[in-house]
């Protein structure tokens, strides 16, 4: 019988203890500074997907002096680029240009996952053999619509980025995207205006984002570098926000989530993961990296509840609410402590009452 309740216990402790596959190794590289909302979700989605086993080597690649030589120290010093990897994820240009310029030393014949960057042209797909493309639909007219839902008496779009040539592309999807509002607001873009054609620096992005005038509404393309082309570090970018923000701000992606902007449509740090994971799991079975077409991801509608209230809002349907105003997070239905409290002293006291009662008798 002992014997058998041995080999029992053995059995359950086996799947436990025994060796599985390896762990799959990733090397992210991410275009921020330092870890901000989205890199951490874009590590959660990917651990969620892959498992608490996956092994990721991350490295930050932006700093406020960023250029080819700072490209140079990056590459000669980090030891994290020299673990050995199953698969590279970059996250944002900067990353990509990184990878694409260092991978043949570091990581060759490695496949690279190309994230938070345009569709490329069929062109550009046949130099890059080894690269897995996800690239983000734009989602610009759903921001501009999502202005006039959310706010529909705005009779001014102040739209915020900098004069690089993305930043030119983005100003002009965005005009295209207010046609059908075009007797409703006008669209401005400080910086960027006749007479006012110097772009943004640090201060005057500040004084813009505070002076938006009553019934305006930021719409914040991002921001990379100041006028002078020098670069904005995302921590500067984020203080400016959460103290200079004045009016309804759409963002169009989740770093700075939970600076007073009120969220727009986006791609997720956590939905790029998963859809990253989602590659590598094909990857691992076999499938020919050189066969997969792009995978693109498509933006969903995510508003912080906090700046929802701040400015008397109401979210559309089928918006995914984060910061919610009192936010108490919940696991299943857990009773709340002093409940619980008060159930288990009733329960004790009808228990010493019921057995003195009987004793008694």
């Amino acid at each position: 019988m002992r014997i058998c309740f041995f080999v029992f216990w053995l059995t359950l402790l086996l799947p436990l203890t025994s060796p599985g596959a390896e762990p799959l190794r990733v090397s992210v590289l991410f275009s921020e500074s330092a870890a901000t909302h989205r890199t951490r979700g874009l590590e959660a989605g990917l651990t969620k997907e892959l498992g608490t086993q996956t092994v990721i080597h991350r490295v930050f690649l932006g700093q406020e002096d960023m250029d080819e030589d700072r490209f140079d120290t990056i590459f000669l010093e980090s030891e994290t680029l020299r673990q050995v990897t199953d698969a590279v994820v970059t996250d944002g240009h900067l990353a990509f240009a990184f990878a694409q310029k260092y991978g043949q030393e570091l990581f060759p014949d490695t496949p690279v996952l190309a994230c938070s960057i345009p569709r490329p042209a069929p062109t550009i797909l046949r130099w890059y053999e080894n690269v897995l493309w996800l690239p983000e639909e734009s989602s610009i007219q759903q921001a501009v619509d999502l202005v006039f839902t959310l706010c529909p008496q705005t009779q001014t779009v102040v739209g915020i980025t900098d004069t690089s040539d993305d930043g030119h592309k983005r100003m002009k999807a965005v005009a295209r995207a207010m046609r059908p509002y075009q007797k409703r607001a006008i669209l401005i873009f400080p910086g960027h205006e006749p007479g006012d054609d110097a772009g943004l620096n640090f201060e005057t992005l500040g004084a813009v984002l505070s002076s938006v005038p009553n019934r305006g509404v930021t719409l914040f393309l991002g921001v990379s570098e100041d006028s002078a082309g020098r670069p904005i570090p995302e921590p500067m970018l984020a203080e400016i926000l959460h103290t200079r923000t004045a009016s309804p701000t759409i963002v169009l992606d989740d770093t700075f989530l939970g600076t007073g902007v009120l969220g727009g449509p986006m791609i997720s740090g956590k939905s790029t993961g998963r859809s990253a994971a989602s590659i590598l799991k094909r990857l691992r079975s076999g499938e020919n990296p050189r066969e997969m077409l792009p995978q693109p991801i498509r933006a969903t509608t995510i508003l912080d509840g906090q700046a929802l209230a701040r400015f008397g809002l109401v979210a559309p349907q089928k918006t995914t609410i984060v910061n919610a105003p009192n936010q108490v997070e919940k696991k299943g239905n857990a009773i709340p402590t002093s409940t619980l409290g008060w159930i288990v002293g009733l329960l004790l006291c009808s228990g010493f009452l019921f057995f003195s009662k009987r004793h008694r008798s």
